[in-house]
Parts: structure tokens; sequence; C-alpha cells
């Protein structure tokens, strides 16, 4: 038997799940995140433990759309995802490649020594066959403090949590008592992969960063799995 509570924001299933996880539901999405988490430990080594229970990664707009739910939510879930995001990683897997003309992301990139293994020719090869799980960005956006509004209109962000994602994060930097800021890199001289992730500051919880420029070895990072629906698990 499943009880169902339902809060702004958040909604949650207590019972029996194959993997023995309470399921969360972000309201307006058709999202399902796993808990607990998978953590604290690196980017490659948390997606792996996801992936072996049958989950899948969150990408960085289904990471917005997880913490905009805690954010607006105030059961014991939600209370545990603003906690984590203190003092820890949030790691969102949409890979980030810089090269110096531009800037590529891509949603579950796959994984080699520990890092998004990210091929630009690869990744135009997506591109041109209309693959919505490789974007591209151009240099020249706003990078470090900046207001919960230019956050939402900032390209990068755009492209990296898509335009509801970058709102989404936006509402939650208005929650926090100084404006958010952003990682990124403003130009290469040659390709850099990076890994996307989220926290509060760690020891201070007084802004939402939005990091862009992370590497994958730390093992401070966590992540939620997202449950993947039977027919597209079968389909893997």
């Amino acid at each position: 038997m499943t009880t169902q509570t339902q809060n702004k924001g958040l909604d949650y299933e207590v019972g029996n799940y194959e993997v023995g996880r309470t399921l969360l539901k972000p309201r307006g999405t058709n999202l399902t995140f796993a808990h607990p988490s998978y953590r604290p430990n690196t980017y490659a080594e948390v997606k792996q433990a996801i992936e072996q229970d049958n989950l899948r990664t969150p990408t960085m707009a289904e990471t917005a759309s997880l913490v905009h739910a805690a954010f607006n939510s105030d059961d014991i879930y939600s209370q545990e995802i603003k906690g984590l995001m203190k003092n820890k990683w949030m790691w969102a897997f949409t890979g980030i490649l810089y090269t110096p003309e531009l800037g590529y992301v891509e949603d579950d990139p796959r994984t080699r020594d520990g890092m998004p293994y990210m091929d630009e020719s690869d990744l135009i090869k997506k591109l041109e066959a209309g693959d919505p799980s490789v974007r591209t960005f151009n240099y020249g956006y706003k990078i470090k403090e900046m207001s919960p509004i230019d956050l939402a209109k900032n390209e990068f962000v755009q492209v990296l949590a898509g335009k509801e994602g970058a709102e989404k994060l936006a509402e939650v930097a208005g929650k926090y008592k100084t404006q958010p800021y952003l990682y990124g890199y403003e130009s290469v001289s040659q390709p850099e992969t990076r890994v996307s992730a989220l926290d509060s500051c760690r020891d201070f919880d007084h802004w939402l960063r939005v990091n862009g420029y992370i590497h994958g070895y730390s093992r401070y990072g966590y992540a939620f799995g997202v449950q993947v629906a039977p027919q597209a698990r079968a389909e893997k």
C-alpha cells in the first residue's frame, strides 16, 4: 500500500518501490525522483550507483525542477534537499564542453576517466541530426554575481537548464539573502570539459551557485536518481 502527500511544489509517495525508495514528484512535471539520494561521491561514481539501481541520472533541467519544488515546500524531504545543497554539490548530469569557438552542452554524456567524455565531432553530428540532448552557446554571457532576473535571461543558463529551468533557478535564487552566482568560462584557448552542479555556498547558505566549470572528481557531490518508465527501461 502506498500513501501520497501533496504540498506546494513537491508531492511524494511513501510505499513499496522496487528499490525500496520513496518517490518525489515535482508538481507540474512528469518527473519522479527516488529518495534517498546517492551521496556523497564523485560525478562518475554517483552516476554508476544510480544506473545500477535501474534509475537514470537527472539533467540540469530536471535538477532545477526538483530544487524548485523543494524550495516551494516545507516537508522533510524538501528540508533535506535544502540542507544537502548547503553542504554538498548537487550533481547535474549535463556535461559542458568549452572550445575556443563556442560551447556545447550534452545531457547524460558518456563518462571516461571520471569525467564526461564529449567529442566535438560527435556532438556536431548529433546537432545535425536534431538531437535535443546536445545544444550550443556563445561566449559573452555574464558570469559571477547577478540578479535573479539576469540569471533567468542568461544564455548559458538557458542552454544548460532550458528556458523554464533557468526561470525556476532564478525563482530559487530569489529566496536567498544575496544574489546568485554563476561559474563559467568567458573563453578558453583549448577544449575544456566540465561538470555542471548546484549548491548554496558551503557553510554560508546565502546564495544559489550555478556551477559550469567544476571537475567531477570531488567526493562532495550527490544526486537523486530519476525513475525510468517501464517501456523505456525495456527498450534500453
